[in-house]
């Protein structure tokens, strides 16, 4: 592929077959056959009817559907409804999202340019964009927004905010200057990129890609061959569902051989037990009650500025174990401020931070007068066009980032510009790197002219200094301190400027004479700050396994020194450049790439290849971003997070959630919370199935005895929807454990139900089924429908204490039912629909019940509430496993 920004002006014309005039309309009509419309493609949408069908496709709905078949078989129609209600909720939330899709791609189109300036045969036209083509001559102006990558030709002061493309908030300034091979994107300044937006200034440029070949278009490729990753939590429970599938078959399986081989004749009968063993086995409420439990998380999220977009990205993120984090903005303020000055050969520190107007002046600690620095400070707000503003004390700036630090210096330096009068401005150019403006002072009654640029070049158009307010002639060896000085900054990751003046004395205003023969004053060290809070959420990150990775489009000094400020460098981790990933394979990034903390001026197709590499690791990746080039990653990622204020469209479509404040603390905190929902579903996912096996053994072992059915297809329904499913949903309202942030990520290839966990599953099973077959069997000879009321409630009464044992991954924790009100009111709820169930008479025969006496329920209690103390104790041997393991 040509590097246009490698080539000279001339090189380009002939490489692209053009002219200063532009082309044809004959050369138009042929590149638009040749190389189509400049506009981005989108591959055929499946209809609705597919995408609505695919959703019947997944394991656990085709589970669910198989126990709608048995329910009805059963003639269970109500069991029926309910599962089948289930099914269609869960396809209409999975079509929608699916059938939304493709609006990422939609949104990248409405940041395309409509109309574009182009010159054709010597004149200027107004033309569609979509018939752009490579080699015509494109006009640019401030206000505009680029149709088509290009390659500037001509350019005056010409200013890009490519946000969207690269990241970086300032704009970059554009030049016509040939550059080196092999750069990156954000380094192209003499490029104009489709989508990107003209801020400053007015260029000529020549068209090199468009439409899928343009870098935007890339984007939009990669979006489209970037498959969604699929969460963790579906993952595990797409595993779990098959494994409950199987289970069911083998044990309707057992149930018929164990009948024939015991002489049954009655295949009939047989296929009733199988049936209602199925229907008993399938934890029918799941479903609802993860769903539930993600939808109370999300609420709880949104409360914390996580908004969540689509439900399982919030359990994703309790399950993150690496975030990939941007840095301007999420990890610092994106708020340029001041931090140190030089003047008088003295360095001065300013304390303050942001854009809010607060800070002293410093000397070694010592608090100084401003007034001391007041030429400086003049020089540095007047030669400006940004303003402070004030809202309800919240202060931002309008204009350039960097010269609202001036302007923020300014404030703290109680400077006022009433005596002085504006004359002229000289507007920054790229080629000079200098911007000057002129003012009457109307103290000194001269003409004055206030120069701010790059010192390594400004410290050229001086000939003196000025030095606590006397001016001597700039030495050789002034030089070399100022620019010792420049480069101390530099190392401090400072974005440097240097400031001048001198007296004007002629009537016209040259740039040659203005910025020739200047006093050099000092100059101002100015940084994007880390946002205070950060600090301590890395240490939480650190406490919690979770490694952070810093991927910018900054340089790597600066992303280094934040990295340090806020403890994220350590011994032995790694900080690289887009260029050296570029260098290395796969293998090697694969290899490295847990011990990278910081990614540097790094591209678009590389943060993709980032997030490939540690997921091939086994990691959950959160990756963070809000320009058009986040969004192949952030779709990639398992949990991709658009920035709420400065994110595009883009980024906010693909994201399965926004984070509000563009702050890295609300992710750590968001990550808690994340944790918490995923430890409520496991909870409640133990429960249910610790009760439903309660339920396959008591009907298992009955038939092994040979034993009358303990209970009716009817009363399974009631227990698997109702008396379990209301209290699985308190177990939603949970309080997270207190040590959450404590212990390692969740094991992303770690099964939802642990073989140990599966053990102690089963092993509460049995004994819930023999302590219910136990009563049963005392009574079943003397009343059927007496044991099986008895039978019922004991199975009801063991769910009641699963339910407060499972509250806690810690043994006899959380044993006060105050603290979580809605578990009460399920338990509370669970336990009069029970009693109506069994002393209600309309309800009697619909149930199969009668009325249990006080000696009953004493019995009923006496042996369920055994089931809660193997539960506690359960907990310390699962416990005792994890710890050997460590």
């Amino acid at each position: 592929m040509v590097e246009y920004y490698a080539l000279n002006k001339e090189d380009v014309f002939k490489e692209l077959k053009t002219s200063k005039k532009g082309l044809t309309k004959k050369e138009v009509e042929e590149r638009l056959v040749n190389y189509g419309n400049n506009e981005l493609k989108t591959k055929k949408k499946a209809t609705g009817f597919k995408i609505f069908f695919r959703q019947f496709t997944d394991f656990l709905i085709i589970l669910l559907l198989i126990a709608t078949v048995i329910s009805l078989s059963l003639k269970e129609y109500l069991d029926a409804i309910a599962m089948f209600s289930i099914v269609i909720l869960s396809t209409i939330l999975g079509f929608y999202q699916e059938y939304n899709a493709e609006k990422a791609i939609e949104a990248l189109k409405k940041i395309s340019a409509p109309t574009a300036k182009i010159l054709r045969k010597g004149k200027v036209e107004n033309i569609p964009a979509k018939d752009i083509v490579p080699g015509d001559i494109m006009l640019l102006e401030a206000g505009d927004i680029v149709p088509a990558d290009s390659r500037i030709v001509e350019a005056s002061s010409l200013q890009i905010d490519e946000a969207s493309l690269t990241g970086e908030s300032v704009p970059s300034k554009k030049h016509t200057n040939i550059l080196k091979p092999s750069m990156g994107v954000s380094d192209q300044e003499n490029m104009a990129f489709m989508s990107t937006i003209v801020t400053y200034g007015k260029a000529t440029a020549i068209v090199t890609q468009t439409g899928m070949k343009s870098e935007l278009g890339k984007i939009a490729q990669s979006l489209q061959t970037t498959k969604k990753t699929r969460t963790p939590l579906q993952k595990k429970f797409g595993k779990m569902a098959k494994q409950i599938g199987f289970a069911v078959i083998f044990l309707v399986f057992i149930v018929f051989i164990t009948g024939l081989f015991r002489g049954g004749n009655q295949v009939g009968e047989l296929i009733v037990f199988g049936l209602s063993l199925a229907v008993a086995a399938v934890p029918s409420s799941l479903p609802a009650i993860v769903t539930i439990g993600l939808s109370l998380g999300t609420k709880t999220l949104a409360k914390k500025n996580m908004i969540i977009k689509k439900l399982p990205a919030a359990e994703s993120l309790g399950s993150a174990t690496f975030i990939c984090s941007d840095k301007t903005g999420t990890l610092t303020k994106n708020q340029m401020t001041i931090t140190n000055i030089f003047v008088n050969n003295k360095t001065i520190d300013i304390s303050g931070s942001g854009y809010e107007p607060k800070g002293n002046f410093y000397e070694n600690k010592k608090i100084q007068n401003p007034k001391k620095y007041e030429l400086l400070i003049r020089i540095g707000a007047l030669c400006n066009n940004a303003k402070l503003n004030n809202n309800k004390g919240k202060y931002s700036i309008i204009g350039d980032p960097t010269e609202g630090s001036l302007v923020v210096l300014a404030e703290k330096g109680k400077f006022t510009n009433s005596n002085f009068k504006f004359v002229e401005e000289l507007p920054f150019d790229s080629d000079r790197k200098c911007m000057s403006v002129i003012f009457n002072n109307k103290l000194n009654k001269k003409t004055e002219a206030y120069v701010k640029g790059a010192p390594d070049l400004l410290i050229n158009k001086c000939n003196k200094i000025i030095i606590n307010g006397k001016i001597k002639k700039l030495t050789a060896q002034d030089k070399k301190d100022i620019l010792n000085k420049n480069n101390e900054f530099a190392n401090k990751a400072l974005r440097v400027l240097a400031l001048a003046f001198r007296e004007i004395k002629e009537d016209k205003y040259s740039i040659e004479k203005t910025e020739n023969n200047l006093i050099f004053v000092g100059m101002v060290g100015m940084i994007d700050p880390a946002r205070p809070e950060v600090k301590e959420s890395i240490v939480k990150c650190n406490k919690a396994g979770i490694k952070v990775m810093v991927i910018t489009g900054d340089y790597a000094i600066t992303a280094k020194a934040v990295a340090k400020q806020i403890g994220l460098l350590k011994k032995g981790d790694l900080v690289l450049t887009g260029t050296d990933l570029e260098k290395m394979s796969d293998s090697e990034l694969e290899k490295n790439i847990e011990n990278v903390r910081i990614i540097a001026r790094a591209l678009p197709i590389q943060k993709l290849r980032i997030v490939d590499a540690l997921q091939k690791k086994g990691h959950v990746v959160a990756m963070t971003g809000d320009g058009v080039n986040d969004a192949p990653a952030l779709k990639k990622a398992d949990i991709g997070i658009a920035m709420g204020i400065t994110g595009t469209d883009v980024a906010k479509e693909v994201s399965g959630a926004i984070l509000v404040d563009d702050n890295f603390a609300t992710i750590v905190n968001a990550i808690s919370e994340g944790r918490n929902i995923y430890d409520k579903i496991i909870k409640s996912t133990r429960y249910l199935l610790s009760c439903n096996s309660g339920e396959i053994f008591s009907v298992f072992i009955a038939i092994l005895l040979n034993f009358p059915l303990p209970l009716i297809p009817l009363q399974i329904l009631l227990m698997n929807l109702v008396t379990d499913g209301l209290p699985a949903i308190g177990l939603g309202f949970e309080p997270s454990e207190k040590d959450i942030m404590n212990r390692p990520p969740n094991n992303p290839k770690e099964k939802p139900i642990s073989s140990h966990t599966l053990y102690l599953i089963i092993t509460f099973g049995i004994l819930m089924g023999l302590g219910t077959l136990l009563l049963f069997w005392l009574y079943h000879e003397q009343d059927l429908s007496l044991a099986r009321t008895i039978a019922f409630t004991t199975l009801v009464m063991f769910e009641m204490f699963a339910v407060i044992g499972s509250r806690s991954f810690k043994a006899f924790n959380k044993l006060n039912p105050l603290t979580n009100k809605w578990l009460m009111y399920g338990v509370l709820s669970s336990l009069m629909i029970q009693g109506l169930v069994i002393y209600w008479p309309v309800l009697q025969p619909v149930f199969g019940t009668v009325p249990l006496t006080l000696m009953h329920w004493l019995q009923i209690i006496g042996v369920s509430s055994i089931g809660f103390f193997v539960m506690e104790l359960s907990k310390l041997f699962l416990r005792n496993h994890k710890n050997s393991l460590k």
